[in-house]
């Protein structure tokens, strides 16, 4: 079964000077819930988060991610999700998953 990468997504970039973040990628995803969100204690009241996977096609540029996920986030659907995990499938360089967690 093919993967259809259908869902427009911004991946952004922190500029470590200024603390702001700039828009570098703008790609299309094959999105899927990751696993249930995890539910957590904060200021004694329940909060959950969304866990969610951004499977795109790979390309050389991407990679820079693999190494500083803390400095990339991804826009989608008006959510802000941090990159917790990269994902280059047995380094075939067909796609990469990211796994993205709410704010």
């Amino acid at each position: 079964m093919n993967k259809v990468y259908d869902k427009p997504i911004i991946i952004q970039k922190v500029d470590e000077e200024t603390e702001k973040w700039k828009s570098i990628y703008t790609l299309h995803a094959d999105i899927n819930k990751a696993k249930k969100g995890d539910e957590y204690l904060s200021a004694g009241a329940i909060q959950s988060k969304q866990v969610l996977t951004f499977e795109v096609r790979y390309f050389k540029a991407i990679e820079d991610i693999s190494l500083n996920t803390q400095l990339y986030r991804i826009l989608y659907n008006g959510h802000i999700y941090d990159i917790s995990d990269y994902d280059d499938y047995k380094f075939k360089h067909k796609s990469v998953r990211l796994l993205g967690v709410s704010q």
